[in-house]
């Protein structure tokens, strides 16, 4: 009980404390709320009618309220992971920019340059060399008869042609 005692007094003292700073706002929301009392007031009966009449038209708007809610909640999620997304696409490209860097600064621009070209080459071999593959699969399909347009659906992955 002393607790709550205390805290009165303290949130007494703080309300006395900012008064004359609330009142204006006070007195400007008492004011706004006046002068469109009078004018919600007839559409505020009318809803208040129309729900009693049809009560589905409340059911219809509590889901309408949650399917709001729900996408709310969908959004803020999506906001957060692109939010993490680029964050982490940020450390990311840091972590190769100071890769690079400190490659060129161990082994020098000329050996580093050579052993990107290497590497290059070597993904160019292996993408052609898949490619090469693969398009014999579907060569080999047309040649057969089975397929004589393009492949679509499923594809003759499991003959070995090779």
């Amino acid at each position: 009980m002393e607790l709550v005692q205390e805290y009165a007094s303290q949130a007494l003292h703080i309300y006395n404390t900012a008064d004359p700073y609330l009142r204006p706002i006070r007195r400007f929301i008492f004011q706004t709320q006046r002068q469109i009392y009078p004018i919600l007031l007839p559409y505020l009966n009318t809803a208040a009618n129309l729900a009693h009449k049809s009560p589905a038209i409340i059911t219809v708007g509590i889901l309408l309220l949650f399917l709001l809610i729900a996408m709310q909640v969908l959004n803020f999620i999506r906001r957060v992971m692109v939010w993490w997304f680029k964050v982490m696409m940020r450390i990311v490209f840091w972590t190769v920019m100071v890769l690079l860097i400190s490659a060129i600064w161990q082994r020098g621009v000329e050996r580093t340059v050579g052993d990107l070209v290497g590497w290059g080459q070597e993904l160019s071999d292996v993408w052609w060399r898949e490619y090469r593959r693969w398009e014999g699969y579907q060569n080999q399909g047309r040649s057969q008869g089975r397929n004589p347009g393009p492949m679509i659906g499923r594809t003759n992955a499991r003959a070995s042609w090779r």
